[in-house]
């Protein structure tokens, strides 16, 4: 015979941060319903539900930024498995959360270095579509897609994505490196034109380091040569 399940304790309703919140606007809405019915109640209880899960919001926050926190330490330190043990259980709990978001950046550049294309792709691919506001990042997980989809010799799709990343970067060096990623990934989707698009603007506009300008100057007469042959 089944016997009829405990009362949830307060206590355990605390491991659940969800819950707890039900909780506590549940408790405020019994303790307060007699004011709320004397002070047209609806638009009220609105507000105070609101304020709640403000709170509530806030807190989850704060645990994601502490968790994002330790897995920081742990990526610079190259414990790229310790990180993807930390933080692929939190994806779900704290998907969309502002402070989340470097997290699952984290978690596909750690899956990226252990050689997991798959859940790298996955998490890149999902920090640009949920975030995707940070320039630095996401141009860093653009050029992370890149990285994937130019080891499946998929060179169209990666040199997109690496002129993408281009655009986004904040700053010279990043954006004249992918643009270099680029225009090689062109030439190897026998795109000459596309390719020459993207690397003669580096010449042209100078302050590329003598290494940089030699690399840059070998792929603009790799693909003109291409093109007269086309």
């Amino acid at each position: 015979m089944l016997k009829p399940r405990k009362k949830i304790t307060r206590k355990e309703l605390k491991r659940d941060p969800l819950m707890e919140f039900v909780y506590r606007a549940r408790h405020f809405l019994m303790e307060y319903r007699k004011t709320l019915s004397r002070y047209g109640g609806l638009a009220l209880i609105v507000v105070v539900l609101a304020v709640l899960v403000f709170r509530w919001r806030g807190t989850q926050n704060e645990k994601a930024a502490s968790v994002v926190g330790v897995a920081f330490i742990e990526f610079a330190q190259g414990n790229y498995n310790t990180v993807i043990a930390q933080l692929s259980g939190s994806v779900e709990e704290y998907s969309g959360l502002k402070s989340f978001g470097n997290g699952l950046f984290l978690l596909a550049r750690s899956e990226l270095m252990v050689g997991d294309t798959t859940g790298a792709e996955k998490h890149f691919r999902r920090y640009i579509d949920d975030y995707g506001k940070d320039h630095l990042i996401t141009a860093g997980a653009l050029a992370g897609l890149g990285v994937i989809i130019e080891g499946r010799r998929e060179y169209q799709e990666a040199a997109q994505l690496y002129r993408r990343a281009s655009k986004l970067a904040p700053t010279a060096a990043l954006e004249q490196r992918y643009a270099v990623f680029a225009g090689r990934d062109f030439i190897l989707a026998d795109q000459p034109e596309a390719a020459l698009k993207v690397l003669k603007p580096l010449l042209e506009a100078g302050g590329l380091d003598f290494r940089t300008k030699s690399e840059v100057q070998g792929l603009v007469a790799s693909a003109e040569a291409i093109a007269l042959r086309g």
